[in-house]
């Protein structure tokens, strides 16, 4: 296993350790001791830390890799506008979902995050030593995704 992917690992298992600290210790109606105030903020900048190393790049890397040259600007600027829009979203969402679900917050961060890592892992072909110009031929050779590929003769007769 990469860091890459060990890293990913590490995003789940540190807001569920987030999120079991704020249970126990967070909405009691009293102050939070200072080391566990410093502990959150440890483990909060060690899972920014480890989130930019790994699912932070993914949004850009991704796409980058999947799309054909002859759609790539195109599906390059559709997902900075998507992925500004979730940021955007999140951003403007964190504090109050923060009041409503308080520490299940960062559980659902979690689960999220291993939806994404069950996505990456079965549902995206790995693309590495593969040239951009057959990447196409992954999606058709894939077990879900060549269900919904063109076949192979309607594109030849489509580029003519």
């Amino acid at each position: 296993m990469g860091s890459a992917q060990s890293t990913k690992v590490w995003d789940d298992e540190i807001q569920v350790v987030v999120a079991i600290t704020l249970a126990l210790k967070f909405g009691q109606g009293v102050e939070l001791p200072k080391g566990i105030g410093i502990f959150l903020v440890i483990v909060i900048c060690i899972f920014v830390f480890a989130y930019g190393r790994s699912w932070g790049p993914l949004s850009w890397l991704v796409p980058s890799e999947l799309f054909p040259l002859e759609t790539r600007s195109a599906g390059q600027s559709i997902v900075v506008c998507v992925n500004m829009f979730f940021t955007a979203l999140i951003a403007q969402c964190f504090l109050v979902s923060l009041c409503y679900l308080r520490y299940g917050i960062f559980l659902l961060f979690a689960a999220f995050m291993g939806i994404m890592t069950f996505f990456i892992y079965f549902l995206l072909p790995e693309t590495k030593q593969v040239p951009i110009e057959e990447i196409h031929l992954l999606w058709r050779k894939h077990w879900l995704w060549k269900s919904y590929c063109a076949p192979t003769d309607q594109v030849n007769d489509e580029l003519l």
